[in-house]
């Protein structure tokens, strides 16, 4: 999935800090998790957790983080489904009953009458609505375990944005069909790694968790601009709660005001940051950050030289380049930056 900030491409350099300075663990924390891209890597090295503020993430990492393997979904061959993402991909959606309860997306992000948002051809919103609702329908009635609602949940989450008629995230839809919104829907197969471990997700304000969990790593990254997460996958979180929100303007935006960040906002950042580290119970801390960010490199040594060992802490430096193609000079200075420090025994 194309995300804000996914760390994809800094896999390596990541591992390399944590290999370069970690002796050894047992445990690590993923507390911004997003696509739960870092968290999935590490899994298969340590006990792993991870956290997000935003539901539809939290969806990502309940299926490949505390899932151990894919989920056989053995309640459904009382129907006789065998495989689910089939059945979800080829239902006749003529044979199915679209309501007013069961076809939110359809009624509110493709183009009808009633509507002129461009999110979704006709039929992919639909599918969405009858995958949705098919999941929850099987939840309810006690045909899929918890681990296998969430797994075919983020199956359709992952999906979406390759249907989508947008140019990166969904703060906007396009004006004319892009080629790929015009393709079926395809509900996506997620790889899960087997560690044999107890990993555990959750859903929380990361500055909340903080102070309720312990371990040995600690990887933050936060937010680095004023660019609320929410605005740009707004569909995703209403796709993934299916909650009938009161949405409003232009986009059909959902309420928000509970999931703002703090770390998005140059009043609050500093002090958000500083108390996260303060009450960071874990052995050593891990810090993605970048060098455009609201908060200044030397503002994040100075809270690390406060609240962990001054004499560890370290700052990597890594060339980044935002986009393919033709590489501006405005670019040649953007960087990400890695820092590391131990944590002084509280």
């Amino acid at each position: 999935m194309r995300y804000i900030g996914t760390k994809t491409l800094l896999i390596d350099n990541i591992q390399s800090v944590i290999e370069k300075n970690i002796p050894y663990a047992s445990s690590f924390l993923d507390i911004f998790s997003g696509t739960a891209t870092v968290a999935r890597n590490f899994k298969n090295k340590y006990q792993t957790y991870s956290n997000d503020q935003l539901y539809f993430s939290f969806v990502l990492q309940k299926a490949t983080i505390e899932n151990d393997s894919i989920p056989s979904f053995e309640g459904l061959k009382s129907l006789n489904i065998n495989d689910p993402f089939s059945y979800l991909d080829n239902f006749p959606l003529e044979n199915y009953s679209f309501t007013k309860e069961n076809s939110f997306i359809w009624k509110n992000y493709s183009p009808h009458e009633d509507c002129d948002r461009m999110y979704f051809s006709i039929e992919n919103a639909k599918r969405i609505d009858f995958i949705r609702n098919e999941i929850e329908k099987w939840y309810i009635n006690d045909l899929i375990l918890e681990n296998e609602y969430y797994y075919l949940l983020a199956g359709l989450i992952e999906a979406v944005p390759y249907i989508s008629n947008i140019s990166g995230t969904f703060g906007a839809y396009l004006k004319h069909w892009d080629k790929r919104a015009l393709k079926p829907l395809e509900m996506v197969r997620l790889p899960v790694t087997t560690n044999n471990k107890l990993n555990i997700c959750f859903n929380k304000d990361a500055n909340q968790l903080i102070r309720e969990i312990e371990g040995d790593i600690l990887y933050i990254d936060p937010p680095y601009n004023t660019r609320q997460y929410l605005p740009n996958y707004h569909l995703l979180e209403t796709i993934a709660k299916y909650d009938y929100p009161e949405i409003y303007g232009v986009t059909g935006l959902r309420p928000y005001k509970d999931v703002k960040s703090k770390y998005c906002n140059k009043k609050d950042v500093i002090t958000e940051f500083s108390d996260l580290i303060e009450n960071a119970k874990f052995k050593y801390i891990v810090v993605s950050y970048s060098n455009e960010g609201i908060m200044d490199e030397k503002v994040i040594v100075d809270i690390l030289n406060t609240y962990c060992d001054s004499d560890t802490v370290k700052v990597y430096k890594i060339p980044y380049r935002r986009y393919k193609g033709k590489l501006s000079s405005k670019e040649h200075n953007l960087h990400e930056l890695i820092f590391f420090a131990k944590k002084e025994s509280s």
